[in-house]
């Protein structure tokens, strides 16, 4: 089973798609989910749209998830959809001196910690998210 289906709106032809899935796969492993994610690498303006939409938020934003497994509908077959901006990655990636790669890597794990219930609104709930992220970043390498 394949544990992420990338699909790419826009081009990120430098991007590493097994060691992206080798860490959601492992994020996935450790919290015994089995059910794949589905994620979508895109532009500003359809996260911004998406955002409006969904959430009332006129403005871009780096990642969105929409969670899709649960009590409602068990039948679903995926955990949840993850999207990316690669507009904002690469924005954030020059802004933190990193890679493309480490950037969309932080924001698929980051998105898939929010379908898995993890929260960034209060202190500890940010702190609990961070070490989260770090774990599985590490795992690149």
């Amino acid at each position: 089973m394949n544990t992420l289906e990338i699909t790419t709106l826009v081009d990120v032809c430098d991007l590493n798609i097994p060691q992206l899935e080798a860490v959601v796969k492992q994020l996935l492993s450790d919290n015994e989910v089995h059910l794949p994610i589905s994620c979508v690498l895109t532009h500003d303006a359809h996260i911004r749209q998406l955002n409006k939409e969904y959430r009332n938020i006129d403005k871009t934003t780096d990642v969105l998830s929409f969670e899709l497994s649960d009590a409602i509908h068990p039948e679903a077959h995926y955990c949840g959809e993850i999207y990316i901006s690669v507009d904002r990655a690469r924005q954030q990636a020059k802004t933190h001196n990193r890679s493309l790669q480490t950037e969309i890597t932080h924001l698929t794990v980051h998105g898939t910690l929010h379908l898995l219930g993890f929260e960034h609104d209060t202190p500890e709930g940010y702190t609990q998210m961070q070490n989260e992220e770090k774990k599985y970043l590490t795992l690149m390498g």
